[in-house]
């Protein structure tokens, strides 16, 4: 009995010990948003309203003059980890330009490729894509729920609700968003689109949102002087990234210095390539975000967007 007591009594003295040292302040982890060494990581962490809790690292490279793109790794205020990816695309340099991609570069509905392979079909000298996303939510079939233009020609002219938004360039290269009601405003107009689904910035000013879930997400943003911004976060992966919610991406657009910004497709849709090589060889095109489905292999999708230079 006197035994067990002297027992009992140092494990209870080795727990206050363990639990005070656990509690020195000098022990607890001292988180900062200090140290990001980008331009754009550095507008993320100031201007986001408070959503970046903890900054990990920051990388920017430049695909070509006009065309930037970031990888940041960060803590959320909310403790959750996560990696995002930014292209930053200036419409106003006159070799660029932003196209809605389709499978094969046919133009047709009812059909579906992944982001890799319709890089690829558009890829050509004259029309060098730098980078593709993911676009527009869409059907079982391939059927996209928005507008959806190429070349100057419409493919489809209808929304499956009021809640849908669009991404366009107009005949005059000039980037625009715009809601179920904006259409008919804009679509003399459209030379390129996509349709996307929730609306995160209207006019400067971040919309709040009903819908709290983390999620993989997508979404694009246009500037007043035509600088277009796409923002895909991965996500479902706690430790390396848990997603966004929609009221974060508006933060984190509206620090960027975007008007006007909506989401599109998300999930295992979500995907970010860039060029990694400047001829035509095999492997030019390379995934730098985690696709979700399947441990990172690409979703077939039914349309998206190509940065494009005709040099």
């Amino acid at each position: 009995m006197m035994k067990k007591l002297i027992y009992d009594s140092a494990l209870l003295l080795l727990g206050c010990l363990l639990w005070t040292g656990c509690n020195n302040d000098e022990d607890l982890t001292v988180y900062s948003t200090e140290g990001a060494k980008t331009e754009l990581g550095q507008k993320i962490i100031a201007g986001s309203d408070g959503y970046v809790g903890q900054y990990f690292s920051d990388t920017t490279y430049t695909l070509t003059p006009g065309v930037k793109a970031l990888e940041m790794e960060i803590l959320s205020a909310t403790g959750m980890a996560v990696k995002m990816f930014v292209l930053e695309v200036d419409l106003k340099d006159t070799h660029l330009t932003m196209k809605a991609s389709s499978p094969k570069d046919e133009g047709k509905l009812k059909t579906k490729q992944q982001m890799t392979l319709q890089a690829l079909a558009h890829d050509k000298q004259g029309s060098r894509v730098l980078a593709a996303v993911n676009g527009d939510f869409f059907a079982t079939d391939g059927t996209p729920q928005g507008i959806y233009y190429r070349n100057g020609v419409c493919l489809k002219n209808t929304m499956t609700d009021n809640v849908c938004t669009f991404f366009a360039v107009t005949k005059g290269k000039k980037a625009v968003i715009g809601s179920y009601d904006e259409y008919d405003t804009y679509k003399d107009e459209i030379q390129e689109a996509v349709g996307g689904r929730v609306r995160l910035m209207t006019n400067g000013n971040v919309l709040p949102q009903t819908s709290t879930a983390l999620e993989p997400r997508t979404a694009i943003g246009v500037t007043d002087n035509n600088v277009v911004y796409i923002l895909v976060a991965d996500g479902r992966n706690f430790w390396y990234s848990n997603g966004m919610r929609y009221a974060e991406m508006g933060a984190v657009m509206k620090a960027l210095g975007a008007k006007d910004a909506i989401n599109l497709d998300g999930g295992g849709s979500s995907t970010f390539i860039i060029r990694s090589k400047a001829g035509f060889e095999e492997g030019r095109f390379a995934i730098r975000n985690w696709p979700y489905d399947n441990g990172g292999v690409e979703r077939a999708v039914a349309n998206g967007l190509l940065v494009v230079t005709d040099n």
